[in-house]
């Protein structure tokens, strides 16, 4: 097959196909012990101790920090190395 034939059916081919993936593919109920061991394995926690959570300023803000601290030091490493590697192309 040569390139312009295949790019001038392409959006005829590719309706084609999607037409024929629905006529073929159904909808499968998974079983129901498969969804009752997910559901037991899934487990959200309560929403007091969501609240607790994020109650707990000390924790996010020691969290924040550390995320700023860890991008403040990738972007000195980046701006070093750039100095460094990008000023001899000059």
């Amino acid at each position: 097959m040569s390139l312009s034939k295949l790019t001038v059916n392409s959006d005829e081919s590719l309706e084609h196909l999607e037409a024929r993936l629905f006529g073929t593919l159904k909808r499968v109920r998974p079983p129901s012990g498969l969804v009752k061991r997910l559901r037991d394995r899934i487990r959200l926690p309560e929403s007091r101790m969501l609240a607790a959570r994020l109650a707990d300023w000390r924790s996010f803000f020691i969290a924040f920090g550390g995320a700023l601290s860890g991008l403040l030091l990738l972007l000195t490493i980046a701006r070093a190395l750039f100095h460094i590697f990008g000023r001899r192309q000059l």
